[in-house]
């Protein structure tokens, strides 16, 4: 594998899609802001099932902002010309890319080649010499080089964490984590949240992860950061077969969380389905 010896790939941008409301930034949308008053109304389908148009969305925004590589006009209607998106503004563009691109639907919401096929449609529309694709039946290490590639190339990734199957009435779905610091001083290790501290420390620093919501499923992430450590394997165990650690980094409801890749694959596998869960491929 291409990257196997990187220890971490991230965008280049570690602001995300900065969205701004009252005095809070945050890390991509939500579909959370949307109201959920009136259940015939576009608003309630989005705040119930538009993860993946806040998916989409933000993903337009990201390659818009890149080095301005791939504006259109209707980024520009939220960007004006800035480095983030004002609440509003960014309210009224997600409803455009809901209603000509990503077309939520209640109950199906929408499914990973309807996405492919939006980011295709948007591509054409601009003339992007970009093309997604929804990846069926990736194995373990075909996912996990295909979204090395793309965040090396600096491109964020749509992740499906699907439905039960076959047992859909299920809920049962993998965790979300938040990470903090530890760094050493003065042989004392103390802790912080990983945004307050990172890229500043002057010592060694240690990541943990603290489990903060379980059972998510039947949702879209977007995947920012990947992070791997070597597994801890002792001298004398005889099972070889141990998969390093690998923790990637997500915007969803607009605050960045992760997930543990290793925790999510074993979902698929006794959960899920490779089919619902997967990724959209760009490039």
């Amino acid at each position: 594998m291409q990257y196997r010896d990187k220890a971490k790939i991230e965008l280049k941008n570690s602001s995300y899609v900065p969205v701004l409301r009252d005095s809070t930034v945050y890390y991509g949308g939500s579909q959370m802001w949307f109201s959920n008053a009136n259940k015939r109304s576009k608003d309630y389908i989005i705040h119930h099932y538009g993860c993946g148009t806040i998916a989409t969305a933000d993903l337009f925004l990201y390659l818009a902002l890149r080095k301005n590589a791939y504006p259109s006009g209707v980024t520009e209607s939220v960007l004006q010309g800035t480095d983030s998106a004002y609440y509003k503004d960014y309210m009224s563009y997600v409803r455009k890319i809901n209603i000509y691109y990503t077309k939520a639907k209640r109950y199906i919401a929408v499914l990973g080649p309807r996405i492919a096929y939006a980011f295709n449609s948007y591509a054409r529309t601009y003339q992007f010499p970009l093309r997604a694709k929804w990846n069926l039946s990736l194995t373990y290490y075909d996912m996990l080089e295909q979204i090395e590639e793309m965040l090396a190339r600096d491109i964020p990734v749509i992740l499906s964490i699907g439905p039960n199957i076959p047992l859909w009435w299920k809920n049962e779905g993998i965790n979300f984590y938040k990470r903090e610091i530890s760094y050493e001083k003065d042989d004392i290790y103390h802790t912080k949240a990983s945004s307050d501290y990172e890229g500043s420390l002057a010592y060694p620093t240690l990541y943990q992860y603290h489990q903060v919501k379980n059972n998510i499923n039947s949702h879209y992430v977007t995947v920012t950061g990947l992070y791997r450590t070597e597994p801890n394997v002792d001298e004398h165990q005889e099972n070889t077969d141990v998969k390093e650690k690998i923790m990637l980094r997500i915007s969803s409801w607009g605050k960045p969380f992760y997930i543990d890749y290793n925790e999510y694959r074993d979902y698929i596998d006794k959960s899920g389905s490779k089919f619902t869960s997967s990724m959209i491929y760009i490039r």
